[in-house]
Order: structure tokens, then C-alpha cells, then sequence
């Protein structure tokens, strides 16, 4: 499988919505052709577009950073909305590896030290996951899309240097309405005892 390698460039550094060892997390919301990052804060509304994201830190505990969200159309009209997560490395990393893992349905960050597995499931309804890895640069200049006005991501299973993954949710709303959903990261240098924390999140079992 090819590796695209993403060499360092010279954007400023955002606000970030949360570290999680070394792991920046930023949420963002896509509807109508147009894409609203997540900079600060807990709960964005887009009040042209009657659509408003809600966070909540579940816990973090065991080496796992759990956070809920709800998704709400507040117009009675049909809607299309994606809520999207960002997870890319605090720092420059030119031998940081990231890529999705078909088997788990998950995306892996490696560094020298470090190893952390991002996944989330969906509340019920009309909900479809999707992941991508792409070039960080492609976040400033809004080129994660295939196509930005239906918001067709554009798919690329692995990448190494400066890059970011993205987990997407696709949610369709029948009219007003609220679609809950977790996302998670968990770190570590053990491939087996991510997979296996993974697993029991998915399963909704305790992590002991």
C-alpha cells in the first residue's frame, strides 16, 4: 500500500479543543456545502442553518478519552449534516503514521512512543461512519473534500508526517430532531490492549 509522506509547513497553530497525550481533537460540523471547525468551547449553533453540536466529556481513565455528543436540527425541514473529529499530533512529526485499519474500523497514530486508536459508534437512525487520513495542510485549505457541495470526503487510507485523521458522521435528519453519538481515543504501546479497550467500548462493557 502506498504511503503518502506530508512534509512540514508553516501554518500557525490554532486554539485546540483538547489534548489528549500529545493527540489534538478538534470537532467540526458540515452542512449545506459549507465547514465549521470546533476552535474552543463545548457546543457550536449555526443559527442561519438550525443545526447546533453539543459535547460532553464522558471520562478519561485508563489510558481512554471518551466524548458524547448530540446533534440537533431545531427546523422542521430535512436536513444532511456531518459531524466531523480531527485528530492529528501536537507537534511536528515527520515519522508520524496514521491509517485506517479495515479489520477494526478504526484509525491508528503511531509515533516512536506512542500508539493511539480513534473509533466512536452512532446513536439509532439513519447514521453512516467514514474515515479518511489526509495532509494537514488540506484542513487549512478546506481540501479534505472530493466534492465540498455534497460533502463527499475524499478517502486516503494511510498517510505519514504531519497529517490528520478524520472520523465523519453522516446524519440525516427526517426534520427537527436530536442524534447522539461517542467518539473516543485510547493510547498506549500495546497494539493487542488498544484493540482490546476498543472492543469493550463497542460492546458497551466496563473498562476495568
Amino acid at each position: 500500500m502506498k504511503i503518502e509522506t506530508c512534509i512540514q509547513s508553516h501554518f500557525s497553530e490554532d486554539k485546540q479543543q483538547a489534548l489528549i497525550d500529545g493527540l489534538l481533537v478538534i470537532p467540526g460540523i458540515w452542512v449545506s456545502g459549507k465547514t465549521y471547525w470546533m476552535k474552543q468551547g463545548k457546543e457550536k449553533l449555526l443559527l442561519e442553518e438550525g443545526i447546533s453540536l453539543h459535547l460532553k466529556q464522558e471520562y478519561d481513565q485508563n489510558h481512554t478519552q471518551l466524548v458524547s455528543f448530540e446533534l440537533t436540527n431545531h427546523h422542521n425541514h430535512p436536513e444532511t449534516v456531518k459531524v466531523l473529529f480531527q485528530h492529528r499530533s501536537q507537534y511536528w512529526d515527520n515519522d508520524h503514521v496514521s491509517f485506517i485499519s479495515p479489520s477494526e474500523d478504526a484509525v491508528f497514530h503511531m509515533t516512536a512512543d506512542q500508539v493511539h486508536l480513534v473509533n466512536g459508534c452512532m446513536g439509532r437512525g439513519e447514521v453512516r461512519k467514514t474515515c479518511t487520513v489526509q495532509p494537514l495542510w488540506n484542513i487549512y485549505k478546506n481540501r479534505i473534500w472530493d466534492c465540498l457541495e455534497s460533502g463527499k470526503i475524499q478517502y486516503r487510507p494511510m498517510a505519514k508526517g504531519n497529517v490528520v485523521s478524520l472520523l465523519i458522521y453522516d446524519y440525516h435528519f427526517k426534520g427537527k430532531g436530536t442524534f447522539a453519538g461517542e467518539t473516543w481515543v485510547i493510547n498506549g504501546k500495546n497494539d493487542a490492549e488498544l484493540i482490546h479497550l476498543n472492543s469493550s467500548l463497542l460492546t458497551g462493557k466496563i473498562i476495568n
